[in-house]
Parts: structure tokens; C-alpha cells; sequence
């Protein structure tokens, strides 16, 4: 189990990070400055990553907050990933991902809002109020992120729960948020027939808490009744992470769980850090493996739907 950010309260951080992701192939992530796509950008917008209320203040008066304790990807309390590694040096203040399907509802893995077996319904639950949304979570075009100068008008809190359900097949949360979302346009989901073996795809998301990443080259390998597995390169904290057709630009399904992130590796000096766990694109031959599991899964869009009518 990897080590969990300090500042996050509400529901166990190991809970929210529980269900694991990986890199398959060549490292796909990159961050959104690099993305030229201009509708891909748009879409972006309309992604959240949680925080918790208690990881920063808001005590200014120029309609900004700023975060408290900002801990780096390598750093032995966060993730204590080897400085060789992507994005060590990246802040990660987020441990799930959500998208909006309303001007006010929000989407995200069931597991970040629920335990295991508990389906919550029509309900302001500790995991909803003790944690709020924050979209616009990205690096500039430096490379940089000024988390000591965030708008305040970027972040929303969770007024209710309007369905949340973590089993082994359903794993999503359906959420009500505490004011309309300004500027953002609902993402465009697959209302009917389940996506066909094949289809390519990609990801937006905070994995590892991380500012947003885009994530391209994967494909769908098997489709079952309430999800899809694949070879997206996604991690803890892409819980809850759309991901889109890449020809239709829709939503297919809600990133939820995947095989080992990281891997303990140990230098000569005896010091350990974790590096990635990587697989081949065809999800074999993995440095660590889960035999539990085979790729990435995804929850099908159209069946979490079926709970808003």
C-alpha cells in the first residue's frame, strides 16, 4: 500500500487511493500545456480534482486561498518517488479525480465517496463535506503552479450525495455540488450502446494527486456488463477520471481501478524510493504484478447514468 498524503482527511486516504494504476508501454502522461488540441483543452476544463477543506486556508481578501503543507511527489510523505522519476517534483494536493455531467453534478469513482459494500443515496456524508472540488488544477505554460495564489471561484464544495456505490463490478459516485459550475460546459457522455474492443481512448485526471495530466496511444481490450478494461497509463488519484472516445470526443466510462502504481527500489547507499511499475502496451510482463487484475478498468457511463433517472 503506498504511503498516503498527510493533509488528506475526510475518508481514509488509503481508501481513496486503494485501487491501482500503472504504465503500460511508454509513459503517455503529459501535462495539459503540451496538449495543442484545442478541444481537448476545452474539455479539460470541466475536470476537478478533490482536496480535502482542512489543506488550505482562506483567509485572504483578494478572492484567493492558498494550500498549507504542499508536498512533492518524491517527498517521503507523499509518494517518496525516486527523483529520477516524471513529475517528482510536481506538488499533489488532490487523491481523486470528478467531471461534470451538469452545471451542478459531478462525477467521480465510488470508492472516493464510499466504503465498500455501502451505497449512499440522498446524503450529505463526511467524505462529501470535509472535502470540495478544484478545477483548473494545471501546471502554466512555465511548467510552474502557484498553489499559494489559487481563486477561490475555482473551487466547489459537495452538497450531497446523490448516489455513490463501491462492489466489485459498480464503483461510481454521482454528486450534487454546492453552487452552479460558471464557464464550464457538462462533458458529452455515451448515453447508449457500450464502446466496441479496439476503440481508442485517452484520460484526463490527477494521477497521483498530481496537476492534471493527459494521457493518449491506449485502446479498449474487453468489454464486460458494467465496464471496459484497457491499457491507459493512469495511477492513484485518476479515480474518477473521464475517459473519452478519442474519435467522438464523448465520455465512455470513470477510470476506477488497475493493476500496481509503483515498485520499492533500492540504491546503493540502501535508501528506497518507489519508481514505476511498467508493463508492456499488451499489459504482460509487468515489473511488479496483481494477478487480481488484468489492465485498467472502467466503469461504463451508461449504466452509472441509469441511477439518475
Amino acid at each position: 500500500m503506498r504511503k498516503c498524503l498527510l493533509l488528506l482527511v475526510g475518508l481514509a486516504c488509503t481508501q481513496a487511493y486503494s485501487e491501482t494504476r500503472i504504465v503500460y508501454g511508454q509513459d503517455n502522461r503529459v501535462d495539459l500545456k503540451n496538449v495543442r488540441n484545442q478541444k481537448i483543452q476545452e474539455l479539460s476544463k470541466s475536470i476537478a480534482g478533490r482536496i480535502s477543506n482542512y489543506s488550505y486556508s482562506t483567509g485572504s481578501k483578494n478572492g484567493h486561498i492558498a494550500f498549507e503543507d504542499i508536498l512533492k511527489l518524491s517527498d517521503p510523505n507523499s509518494m517518496n518517488v525516486c527523483s529520477d522519476q516524471k513529475f517528482s517534483n510536481q506538488p499533489t494536493v488532490a487523491d481523486c479525480t470528478g467531471f461534470l455531467i451538469a452545471d451542478n453534478i459531478l462525477v467521480t469513482a465510488g470508492h472516493c465517496m464510499t466504503e465498500m459494500g455501502i451505497v449512499v443515496k440522498n446524503e450529505s456524508s463526511r467524505g462529501c463535506l470535509n472535502n470540495s472540488w478544484l478545477f483548473d488544477y494545471k501546471v502554466d505554460s512555465g511548467g510552474e503552479i502557484d498553489l499559494n495564489n489559487v481563486k477561490q471561484s475555482n473551487i466547489y464544495g459537495c452538497k450531497n450525495v446523490i448516489y455513490a456505490k463501491y462492489e466489485p463490478m459498480d464503483d461510481f459516485a454521482i454528486i450534487e455540488l454546492d453552487r452552479k459550475v460558471v464557464g464550464r460546459r457538462p462533458l458529452k457522455l455515451n448515453k447508449s450502446k457500450a464502446p466496441r474492443k479496439n476503440t481508442k481512448i485517452f484520460v484526463m485526471g490527477h494521477p497521483s494527486g498530481l496537476p492534471m495530466k493527459y494521457a493518449d496511444g491506449a485502446k479498449i481490450f474487453d468489454v464486460k456488463n458494467a465496464y471496459f478494461s484497457t491499457n491507459l497509463d493512469t495511477f492513484g488519484g485518476n479515480s474518477g477520471s473521464p475517459v473519452f472516445n478519442a474519435k467522438t470526443l464523448m465520455v465512455e466510462g470513470i477510470l476506477v481501478r488497475g493493476d500496481v502504481d509503483y515498485y520499492e527500489s533500492r540504491n546503493v547507499a540502501g535508501d528506497t524510493c518507489m519508481k514505476v511499475n511498467v508493463c508492456s502496451a499488451q499489459r504482460s510482463n509487468c515489473i511488479e504484478d496483481d494477478p487480481g487484475i488484468e489492465g485498467e478498468h472502467v466503469s461504463l457511463i451508461a449504466r452509472v447514468l441509469q441511477n439518475l433517472l
